[in-house]
């Protein structure tokens, strides 16, 4: 399983915003989400992506965050044993990792 830290994922947010064959995804809660998440990761919660497998067919990179790294690590083989082809990578520390480096987080 690939790993980025959350440097890296903040370069690659940069990066790839409005690129269609890349997304970023947080895998927690809604309840989670709706309290903080990082600007630019829609939410889609770890017990419903199979409901999401059309949206990530034409994926060419998927980047998967959750709290502190236990959901996406799931999540990564959950889409893997769906058979997403897209190149899934796992955010090291997640949530926790992004607001300990200082980053902002949405609110909502």
């Amino acid at each position: 399983m690939q790993s980025i830290t959350v440097q890296e994922l903040e370069h690659e947010l940069k990066e790839h915003t409005g690129d269609a064959s890349v997304d970023f995804i947080n895998v927690c809660t809604p309840q989670e989400y709706a309290e903080a998440h990082i600007p630019g990761v829609r939410s889609v919660p770890l017990s419903d992506l199979g409901q999401h497998l059309n949206e990530f067919k034409d994926k060419r990179t998927i980047y998967v965050h959750c709290r502190s790294g236990g959901r996406s690590r799931m999540a990564i083989q959950a889409l893997h044993d769906m058979g997403i082809s897209a190149e899934l990578v796992n955010v090291e520390g997640g949530i926790l990792a992004w607001t300990e480096s200082g980053k902002p987080l949405n609110r909502t």
